[in-house]
C-alpha cells in the first residue's frame, strides 16, 4: 500500500498524465481502497435502505466505476443490472474482470458522451466530482442520462464544493431536481491522514 497516490490523482491537472497514473495504480487500488476505509459503500447502503426506493431490477449507472469497487456492494444487495463508464481502460480492465456489468463504456464524464437520454433509473457518482478529476459540468451530463423520477447519488468533497463551483452548478440546474437526502459531512478514508470530508448529496430528476 502507498498513500502518495491520493495525493497524486487529486493533484494532477492533466488528463493525461492522471490516466497514466490510474495505470499505475489499477492493480493496488482496491486493497487501498480497503485499507484506508472507503466510506461511500456503507453511506450507498444506508441511502438505498432508508432514503430511496428503487426495485432490484433497476438500471443503475456506475459514473466514474474505476475497478468497480463500489459496484460490488450495489451486487451485494442484489443489483444486478449495472453499466459502468470511466475513462480510464486499465480501471475498466479490472472491473471487466469481476464480471458485475452488464456493460462498460471508456468515456470521459467531462463532457457529453455516447450514451441515450433518460436511461437510467439510479445514476451513481463516488469519489469522481472532485479537484482533478471531473468538474461540475459533468451534473448535467449525469442528469441527462438519469430517467424523470429517477435517482441521483453524489459525493462531493466539502473543501471545493464552492471553490470548484459544484454549489453554483446544482442552484443554476435546480429546476430539474429536487433533494431527496444530504449527509452530515463524514471522511471518505479515514485511515488516510489527507482524506477530505465528503457529502452525500442524493438528489430525484423532475
Amino acid at each position: 500500500m502507498s498513500k502518495k497516490w491520493l495525493n497524486i490523482v487529486y493533484k494532477e491537472k492533466n488528463p493525461n498524465r492522471l490516466k497514466k497514473h490510474y495505470k499505475q495504480w489499477a492493480d493496488d487500488y482496491d486493497n487501498d481502497l480497503q485499507a484506508w476505509g472507503y466510506a461511500y459503500p456503507k453511506k450507498i447502503k444506508q441511502i438505498l435502505s432508508k432514503h430511496i426506493q428503487i426495485k432490484k431490477n433497476s438500471r443503475i449507472l456506475d459514473a466514474g466505476c474505476g475497478t468497480g469497487y463500489v459496484a460490488e456492494t450495489l451486487i451485494d444487495l442484489n443489483y444486478k443490472n449495472l453499466v459502468g463508464i470511466d475513462y480510464s481502460k486499465d480501471m475498466l480492465e479490472i472491473a471487466r474482470s469481476k464480471k458485475i456489468y452488464k456493460k462498460l463504456i471508456c468515456q470521459s464524464l467531462s463532457k457529453k458522451t455516447t450514451m441515450k437520454s433518460a436511461q437510467f433509473d439510479l445514476v451513481i457518482c463516488t469519489g469522481v466530482l472532485t479537484s482533478g478529476h471531473v468538474g461540475p459540468s459533468a451534473i448535467r451530463e449525469l442528469l441527462r442520462v438519469t430517467k424523470p423520477k429517477g435517482y441521483l447519488i453524489l459525493s462531493i468533497s466539502e473543501t471545493i464544493f464552492s471553490k470548484l463551483k459544484f454549489k453554483d452548478e446544482l442552484e443554476k440546474r435546480d429546476s430539474e431536481y429536487q433533494y431527496v437526502h444530504l449527509t452530515k459531512p463524514f471522511i471518505a478514508l479515514p485511515n488516510h491522514n489527507d482524506s477530505a470530508r465528503s457529502r452525500m448529496h442524493t438528489l430525484q430528476k423532475k
